[in-house]
């Protein structure tokens, strides 16, 4: 009976894979794919503090700490902060990071993106009582922002880089 299960597993794995592989299908992080350009593409930002928190997501999320291909990846970061909760005593308790990066991917010389887009992203955090924990709220309210954008932009490039393999 074991060996049944076990066989018919196999032959749906196996069936599986033939299948997928008949139809074109690639994974899109794979060690030799696409996402192993993004290594090779450097990355330009700003200088304010978010700037560095995503320049830092990107380089960790595309592995890029050492690039030194033709591609430049340039980003415009701009930050806005609202009130979401405001209690009876109409003091604000819960505040939104909204983080819009504009980026191109730039071959070297050209003036022209080969990629350009924006992202949006948006964080919240509530105010603590302590001005020091509101600080701290604050940053990692835009840290994680800047995180889920280099996330955006990243799969964004990798489905511009495989579209343009595909053609």
């Amino acid at each position: 009976m074991r060996s049944s299960r076990r066989a018919l597993l196999v032959g749906l794995v196996v069936s599986a894979g033939l299948s997928l592989s008949a139809c074109g299908f690639s994974p899109m992080y794979g060690g030799a794919g696409v996402n192993s350009a993004l290594a090779d593409i450097q990355i330009e930002t700003g200088r304010e503090q978010v700037d560095f928190h995503l320049q830092e997501a990107l380089l960790d999320r595309m592995g890029a700490r050492h690039a030194s291909g033709p591609l430049t990846l340039r980003t415009e970061s701009t930050t806005s902060r609202s009130a979401l909760g405001v209690g009876t005593d109409a003091a604000v308790s819960r505040y939104a990071i909204g983080l819009s990066v504009e980026y191109g991917l730039f071959r070297d010389g050209d003036v022209v993106p080969v990629v350009a887009g924006t992202v949006r992203t948006e964080a919240s955090y509530n105010v603590p009582q302590s001005v020091y924990a509101s600080v701290a709220a604050e940053r990692d309210a835009t840290e994680r922002a800047a995180q889920l954008a280099a996330e955006r932009i990243a799969n964004q490039l990798v489905r511009a880089l495989r579209d343009a393999d595909t053609q």
